[in-house]
């Protein structure tokens, strides 16, 4: 699968200093256990995940992270290229000079950091956790055959709609609109994990926090002092203490498809069925292509028209205007509190 993609998490944390490479190549016993929970998963890991939420010592994971070394091949690969390995139940991809991942069977992630920098400088701990809170915990997510969707979600009166779109359709914002204006509470941002096999449509929130660019922050009076700068684009910013997110999993009530229109034409919210609903939570799988290849077309668009068919789908077109905001807010608002009274 040629068109599989390797991605970063759009997280990531301050750690202290990583250690130099000759540090890194020297033996040394293997690293404690901590352990953490996101996309309704329990996850012992031999790097520290600032960005996750602690879970106790005495936790029984169900995945594994560790660090060690690796071979350059994965043995049973169905595809293989110099930086990308795939067989049915395991994949393995090279980020030089970062490191090497391998994922097996949705249960165990590995990670050789091996790799020698380039002009003798090292590799910072928050590098190896973008790519694994993001290709690597998404290969994994498929391999257990969950549908990841990337979205943007909020806790309603109507229950949680999730808002998905192009990149740059303003998911984040709005989200952050939401809780700082209405007062509800977030409920995850970039990916939510939808289980399959389950009969209603939990969606399992990724790591609980926010990322906004400087003028959503302006607009909406936050400080930047104090917040994270992201690691790729210096003018987005990570709030992660300063908000207010669930501490459950709940049924994912409504997809929105954000969709920006001229500044001349008003707002509006519309219902979608049938195939365009389907379309669109197709549209929203987070690496799709690691889907296909773990899961098969068939079932993987299985999957997508039983979600389709279990939520309600709506088509949110709007000027995109920091400016107009709460203008255009109208119809998506009324629309809310219209399921809120269906619901009730």
């Amino acid at each position: 699968m040629p068109g599989i993609r390797v991605l970063p998490a759009q997280d990531s944390a301050p750690v202290p200093s990583p250690p130099s490479a000759a540090e890194r190549r020297k033996p040394h016993a293997p690293a404690a256990y901590r352990y953490y929970t996101t996309y309704g998963l329990r996850i012992g890991s031999q790097l520290e995940l600032p960005e996750l939420e602690a879970l106790p010592p005495d936790t029984r994971p169900d995945i594994r992270v560790e660090l060690g070394e690796l071979p350059g091949q994965l043995d049973d690969a169905e595809l293989s290229t110099p930086w990308l390995q795939c067989s049915h139940n395991r994949c393995q991809f090279l980020l030089d000079p970062i490191a090497r991942y391998r994922i097996e069977e949705g249960r165990h992630i590995r990670i050789d950091r091996r790799l020698a920098p380039v002009g003798g400088t090292t590799v910072d701990e928050g590098d190896l956790r973008l790519y694994l809170l993001g290709s690597a915990l998404g290969a994994l997510l498929h391999q257990r055959n969950w549908l990841p969707l990337h979205i943007s979600a909020v806790q309603t009166p109507g229950g949680v709609w999730g808002f998905t779109g192009d990149s740059g359709a303003g998911k984040s914002t709005l989200a952050a609109w939401l809780h700082y204006r209405y007062g509800w509470k977030l409920v995850s941002d970039d990916v939510g994990v939808i289980k399959p096999e389950e009969e209603h449509p939990t969606l399992y929130p990724g790591p609980p926090r926010l990322k906004l660019w400087r003028d959503a922050l302006k607009r909406l009076g936050i400080e930047r002092q104090g917040l994270v700068r992201d690691r790729t684009r210096t003018e987005k910013f990570h709030l992660n203490g300063h908000l207010g997110f669930t501490h459950g999993n709940e049924p994912l009530k409504t997809l929105v498809m954000l969709e920006r229109v001229s500044p001349d034409e008003p707002a509006s919210i519309e219902p979608v069925e049938g195939i365009e609903a389907f379309r669109i939570v197709m549209s929203a799988l987070y690496l799709p292509e690691w889907g296909q290849h773990f899961n098969g077309p068939a079932r993987l668009m299985q999957y997508g028209a039983d979600l389709a068919r279990q939520i309600r789908v709506y088509r949110y077109r709007r000027p995109w205007s920091l400016e107009r905001v709460e203008e255009s807010l109208i119809p998506l608002i009324q629309q809310i509190h219209e399921g809120a009274g269906d619901a009730s």
